[in-house]
This record gives C-alpha cells, sequence and structure tokens, in this order.
C-alpha cells in the first residue's frame, strides 16, 4: 500500500511539473481589488509563472484569466477541482476576449482592466 500511495504521488509530481503551465493552484492568501475596493468571496488561482485564474462564486459570478502577453479572457475550455486547482487546455489557454492585455504582471501583484475599464489588482501571496 505505501509503495502505491509513493507511485501516485510520483506521477502526480511528474505531472504537475510536466504541465507547470496549464495547472493553476489556488493561493489563500491572495486578494482581489476593483477600483481599489476588495472584491468579497473572490478566488485566486496561480501558475508556475504567475499568471491569475480568477473565480468568483457570488453574484455576479465570472472566472476570468489573465495571461502574460495576452488580452483578458474565459478559459474556454477548464477543469477545476473546487478550491483546489484549475487546468486549462494549453500553455497559453483558448480565452473569449474581455478586455486589454495584462498592464503589469509580476511576482507579487497583477493589474489588468476589464472590458469596462475598471482597474483590478490582483495582490499575490
Amino acid at each position: 500500500m505505501r509503495r502505491l500511495l509513493l507511485l501516485l504521488f510520483v506521477v502526480l509530481l511528474v505531472f504537475v511539473v510536466w504541465n507547470k503551465q496549464r495547472v493553476y493552484v489556488r493561493d489563500p492568501l491572495a486578494s482581489v481589488t476593483r477600483d481599489g475596493v476588495k472584491v468579497a468571496g473572490e478566488q485566486v488561482y496561480i501558475n508556475f509563472s504567475n499568471d491569475a485564474l480568477l473565480e468568483n462564486d457570488n453574484p455576479p459570478m465570472h472566472l476570468m484569466l489573465a495571461q502574460r502577453g495576452q488580452p483578458l479572457g474565459v478559459p474556454a475550455k477548464i477543469h477545476c477541482i473546487h478550491w483546489m486547482a484549475c487546468l486549462t487546455d494549453a500553455d497559453i489557454a483558448t480565452t473569449l476576449p474581455l478586455g486589454r492585455p495584462v498592464d503589469n504582471m509580476s511576482n507579487k501583484a497583477v493589474e489588468f482592466r476589464d472590458n469596462e475599464e475598471r482597474a483590478w489588482v490582483v495582490t499575490l501571496r
């Protein structure tokens, strides 16, 4: 039994390392503000290069993906384990556009504007 669990862990680890740009893991310490006001119920998922996937189950519900060098959008194909992790269809996910490309992206914050020109700031960790 112990060997089976170890084998499953190694397989999972190899899968995550192989797909590090596609796997988004929840960051429970991240916070999101829209026009300077904290957004309640916003869940932030990040991948290896700190691209941000935002999900909110509270009305108005939304799902947004901010990737470096790509326009803000809604992932066309995504699989999620709620509150844990998500997997997109490719390293640069296929998205339905929602706005302009990301304004500023670092390992501490992601800043962008949506299609209504509202300023969003995602503070990581």
